[in-house]
This record gives C-alpha cells, sequence and structure tokens, in this order.
C-alpha cells in the first residue's frame, strides 16, 4: 500500500509524529514518501534517512531529559539588544536561541548527510522573508512540477535543511544561506501536503498538530509568540484545501508549548495513541 506521508510543524510537540510513526509501521503501514514542515521536518528528515521510529523514541526520551542539547539562548545578543534600545539605536537580535546546537545535533543524527542520500523522496520546507517564497529542499527534482511561490533547491546538508525549516520566528535565529533570510516552513505551508501532491504522489497521509494552543496565564514573550503563531496556523489549516486522504490530528494538551522539551515523551505517546485509534480509517482511506 504505497503512501506518502506530510508532517507538521509544532516545536517540541513534533514528537507526536514519532508515535504516530511508531503506530503506523505496527500495522504494516511504511510511507513511502515524506514531507515535512520545522518539526516535522526532524523526523521525517530521520525517517527518510532510514531510521526507524523506534530509534528516534530514544532520542525523543534523551531530549525531553537533556534539553540543553539543542537549547543555546542568544545572552548576549540579549543584553546587547537592550543597550541599543536604551540608546535608541536599531536593535540587531534576531532569535531567543541562536539554533547552533540545534543544527549541531541534527548534524551529528545525519552523520553530515546531504538531503539527496535519503532513501525516498524527502521534502523540507522553509521560508525566504527574502524573496517571499517557500523553498523547497528535496533529494531530487525528477518528477516536480513548478508551484507558485515555490522554490526547489537539493543537495544540502539535510541538517541545514531542517535547522532553516525549525527557525520559528522570534524564537530561533534566521538561517542565512546563499542571501536568503530562512525562517519556519509553516510560515506559508502549515502541512506540506500540496508539494507531496506536486510530484506525483497521489495517496497522503497529514500529521497537523497546528492546533489552537490558547495563551497561558503570565504568559511571557515566548508563550505569546507561540501562541500567535498557532493561531495563525489553525486558522491558515482551517481555510486551506488540503489534498491529503485522510489527516490525524493527535489531541495534545494545552499546556504544552512549542518549547515545552520535557513533555515530548508524553507528546510521543499521544501521537501513537491517535493513530492506533484510527488505524482501520486510515487503511481504508489509502486503499
Amino acid at each position: 500500500m504505497g503512501f506518502a506521508i506530510a508532517l507538521s510543524g509544532g516545536g517540541a510537540r513534533g514528537a507526536a509524529h514519532v508515535g504516530v510513526l511508531c503506530a503506523l509501521e505496527e500495522a504494516g503501514l511504511y510511507p513511502a514518501a515524506v514531507a515535512g514542515t520545522s518539526a516535522g521536518s526532524i523526523v521525517g528528515g530521520m525517517y527518510a534517512l532510514g531510521m526507524k521510529p523506534t530509534q528516534m523514541r530514544k532520542y525523543v526520551e534523551e531530549l525531553a531529559e537533556h534539553t540543553k542539547l539543542i537549547v543555546d539562548a542568544d545572552y548576549l545578543g540579549i543584553i546587547i539588544s537592550a543597550a541599543e534600545l536604551f540608546m535608541g539605536k536599531p536593535i540587531t537580535f534576531t532569535g531567543f536561541l541562536k539554533g547552533d546546537r540545534l543544527e549541531r545535533y541534527m548534524d551529528k543524527l545525519t552523520e553530515g548527510k546531504s538531503i539527496t542520500e535519503t532513501k525516498m523522496r524527502l521534502i523540507i520546507t522553509a521560508v525566504d522573508l527574502v524573496s517571499r517564497k517557500t523553498i523547497a529542499y528535496t533529494n531530487t527534482l525528477e518528477g516536480v512540477s513548478p508551484q507558485k511561490n515555490t522554490v526547489w533547491k537539493t543537495d544540502v546538508p539535510i541538517s541545514l535543511a531542517m535547522r532553516a525549516s525549525s527557525a520559528i520566528p522570534a524564537v530561533f535565529r534566521p538561517v542565512y544561506e546563499e542571501g536568503m533570510v530562512l525562517v519556519d516552513g509553516g510560515v506559508t505551508d502549515v502541512v506540506p501536503v500540496e508539494l507531496l501532491l506536486g510530484t506525483g504522489e497521489e495517496k497522503v497521509l497529514s500529521v497537523d498538530l497546528s492546533g489552537n494552543y490558547p495563551l497561558k496565564p503570565r504568559a511571557n514573550i515566548i508563550d505569546i509568540s507561540d501562541s500567535s503563531i498557532s493561531l495563525m496556523l489553525s486558522t491558515l489549516t482551517e481555510y486551506m484545501t488540503i489534498g491529503e486522504k485522510y489527516r490525524i490530528t493527535p489531541n495534545l494538551p494545552e499546556t504544552v508549548s512549542a518549547l515545552s522539551f520535557d513533555k515530548m515523551v508524553e507528546c510521543m505517546e499521544i501521537g501513537y495513541e491517535a493513530a492506533v485509534q484510527c488505524i482501520s480509517s486510515i487503511k481504508a482511506a489509502l486503499m
């Protein structure tokens, strides 16, 4: 039963994708192509390289226990920007987290491989704020159909594509590459189903984590940014015409934010249960 899968963003919530993949494989369902945005790009990228979901579980558990492996706050940048603001100078601050540790961690997991070395079709999305276009990184341009406001690129380190796709505005620094200013792919493509369809895939399953997560009491600036983005994404998803055969929407706790890395194991288990409960419907939809 050949099919493709599209994985949305969600920050730490993206661990739910690992649970979904575990449930699918237990049911004998193996995606032949994958597209991912933000957190979905990381899970999708590792899957396309051949990593089993059971292996991914171990890394989710590791990151939930040792968040510092991927979190590097830009303390100096914060101090400098405060001084710039005080002196009335233009603020140069671009993100609370540098993203360097995340990229190094991803580079280690992917063994420095190029996106062209994946074992199946892979699409990772980012957004270039200069050209205002979606940048679709893929392992092969074969079968790709031109799409409006989309630039296809290949032959880049897969860790770079993951890092660019995961650059949540204001949270992570953008990625500056070849004259582009790259941020989270979810800004224009919440769940990259259409890109898979544009490569000739006909049966697409999607996993959407872009729920409308309300603002926490006593919210900080990160919470405000996360809540604003989740509202934008859920609204976009509601009004977009998406051509997938079936969509899985794990019901994640409202208390879990994009940076709730300590909740990743919980998100993974919820994703697993959500997929298990609808396996019969998924199989019927993909027939």
